[in-house]
């Protein structure tokens, strides 16, 4: 197994930031506002000879807890128990404080090696506040600054590397690493506030992996978890709720919101979760067709189905029909996440979505289709001449692209070409996933440039 390392500490000393830093990836959200990490986020760290941890960047461990807060810091229980190592992370500018020390009695219950790091030592000149610390009984103690990027090096040559050297797990890690390499299908959880991506992920998981409140919100971050089923290896993102643009925000949500539109361009296939209770708006229209425009598979989840009768049933897929028939190639499922009702379907459109996103489609098969399009519904006429379409082939996967030669096809309406990917779709028999086209001129050599 992999080697893994918990960032544990109170809110606002620095974990994410040293998170990011050691990933080299900015996944974790880091801002002057405690509070921020409440789920717990999983990162690779790269270090010598190509030899991976595990990093874990928690909820900071606090007083005086809301309801969600209180469910955060079972995560980074959770975190401590399944790490090998601990960074316990403390502020040099606040010095000792009371809960720190509740913070090392918590750790060492779980009897883990833990190193203490001093953050935020730049520009400080009292050196007494640092001295405290030593009264943990910490025998291993680091300083850095890691919004300055200082002694982050070090951190890893003099301690981190020689931890690993010292767990006995070479052969497992060189195992691992080739486990990473293998195929994995990136999902991510799109959707409203509290229309229970997170419990969908936990049922998957059978556990409590993700926060989950009915408070629409509890989601920040955007949390990665791998899982494995039928011998395929997933990564499953929950994401934020992308909540009406109208609706009051704070920098943390339209950093969320922004982050959850980045999760759906680097994932594979997007499961875009519905909640059946509510009625379908046009922030659900606006993500399905950042969706599309992003070229990713896309699966419809009705969630909290469980909740209707058989008349409200009815009236929902009237207005799916109605208002999601754009999304005609996708599949639709109807689920309750939190009974666990309909889920392990899922896994089975998803899997259609990715291996058709990748499909590989001869160039003559193309020709063939354009063809027939053509021959059923001509291109229009355009200054007496009608626009021709003459050759087709496949110029990228993930998603499907089907690079069009022809003659004056700039000119072609926007109907057409949708009749045309409508065409394609149909008769090539892609399910989950977007069709693109794009179109070229054959360039006229006799024409004077």
């Amino acid at each position: 197994m992999i080697p893994i390392i918990a960032l544990i500490g109170r809110t606002n000393v620095g974990k994410s930031t040293l998170f990011n830093i050691l990933t080299k990836t900015r996944n974790a959200l880091v801002g002057n506002y405690s509070g921020i990490t409440r789920d717990r986020q999983y990162g690779y760290c790269l270090l010598e000879e190509n030899r991976k941890i595990i990093l874990i960047d928690t909820a900071g461990l606090d007083i005086n807890l809301t309801e969600i807060e209180k469910k955060a810091q079972k995560q980074t229980i959770e975190a401590i128990k399944e790490s090998n190592l601990i960074l316990f992370i403390v502020s040099a500018r606040d010095g000792l404080m009371p809960q720190e020390i509740d913070i090392i009695n918590n750790i060492r219950q779980y009897k883990k090696k833990t190193i203490l790091i001093i953050n935020k030592i730049d520009g400080i000149n009292d050196f007494s506040k640092i001295n405290e610390f030593y009264s943990l009984g910490i025998e291993k103690i680091h300083k850095i600054s890691a919004s300055h990027n200082q002694k982050i090096n070090t951190l890893i040559k003099k301690y981190l590397i020689p931890w690993i050297n010292s767990t006995d797990q070479k052969e497992d890690l060189v195992k691992s690493n080739k486990e990473t390499q293998k195929s994995i299908i990136k999902i991510a959880f799109i959707g409203r506030p509290n229309a229970g991506k997170s419990t969908l992920i936990n049922a998957f998981l059978k556990k409590e992996r993700m926060i989950t409140c009915n408070i629409p919100g509890t989601t920040l971050d955007s949390i990665s978890t791998p899982i494995k089923y039928n011998n395929q290896n997933y990564i499953l993102v929950d994401t934020a709720g992308a909540s009406k643009k109208n609706k009051k925000t704070n920098n943390f949500e339209k950093i969320s919101i922004i982050k959850t539109l980045q999760t759906i361009e680097k994932s594979n296939v997007i499961l875009l979760i519905i909640d059946a209770n509510n009625k379908i708006c046009n922030q659900d229209l606006l993500l399905a067709d950042f969706i599309i425009r992003s070229g990713k598979g896309i699966v419809i989840v009705i969630n909290k189905w469980d909740l209707l009768n058989s008349y409200e049933r009815k009236k929902i897929k009237e207005i799916i029909n109605n208002k999601l028939k754009f999304l005609y190639f996708s599949k639709i499922h109807f689920i309750s996440a939190l009974h666990k009702i309909g889920i392990l379907k899922l896994f089975k459109s998803i899997k259609e979505a990715y291996e058709n996103s990748n499909k590989k489609i001869s160039t003559s098969k193309l020709i063939k289709i354009m063809q027939e399009a053509t021959k059923k519904h001509q291109p229009p006429i355009i200054k007496g001449r009608r626009i021709k379409l003459k050759y087709a082939h496949l110029g990228s996967s993930n998603p499907p692209k089907i690079i069009i030669h022809g003659n004056q096809v700039k000119y072609l309406s926007l109907p057409y070409k949708r009749y045309l990917i409508n065409f394609f779709h149909n008769n090539l028999d892609i399910k989950g996933t977007p069709i693109q086209i794009q179109f070229k001129d054959n360039i006229n050599p006799y024409v004077k440039k």
